[in-house]
């Protein structure tokens, strides 16, 4: 009686909302959340300041980022990569333990990031607004679907 059309999965119930610059103790580690919006509103990163890894989730990967969804800003990924910048600049991160494809050091992060702020000019802006028109078109299509059922 199964059907991957009417599952769904709950969701989850947070115990507490992270911000900017609070510290999740591992034990014998610490994390400092780093609000970093761009590809989302509630993108952070997550430094481990002692070891100099920076866990970047979405935020930067070795890939294209992402910055044409619905709810993505280019502005806010254009000031969170000036951050990334300047983590590199001050020595504060030499790894980067991405979300998605390889780990890589504070150089690629560092070109990653200036890339990104390079590229986001006028016609970079247009395609990211016709890229989030149709995201945004899709998702609604997909949301009537599921709420019709």
């Amino acid at each position: 009686g199964w059907s991957a059309r009417q599952f769904r999965v709950p969701p989850v119930r947070p115990s507490r909302l992270l911000q900017e610059g609070d510290v999740i103790s591992l034990g014998d580690r610490q994390l400092t959340v780093m609000h970093m919006p761009g590809h989302s509103r509630g993108s952070i990163c997550l430094h481990d300041k002692d070891r100099k890894i920076l866990f970047s989730g979405d935020v930067v990967y070795d890939g294209s980022m992402i910055d044409w969804l619905p709810y993505s800003r280019i502005s806010d990924y254009v000031a969170s990569c000036q951050r990334l910048m300047e983590l590199v600049d001050r020595g504060l991160v030499e790894k980067v333990l991405p979300g998605h494809f390889n780990i890589f050091g504070a150089e690629r992060l560092y070109r990653l990031a200036s890339n990104y702020i390079s590229q986001a000019g006028v016609c970079h802006k247009i395609s990211t607004c016709a890229m989030r028109s149709i995201a945004s078109i899709a998702l609604r299509i997909t949301n009537s679907r599921i709420t019709s059922q």
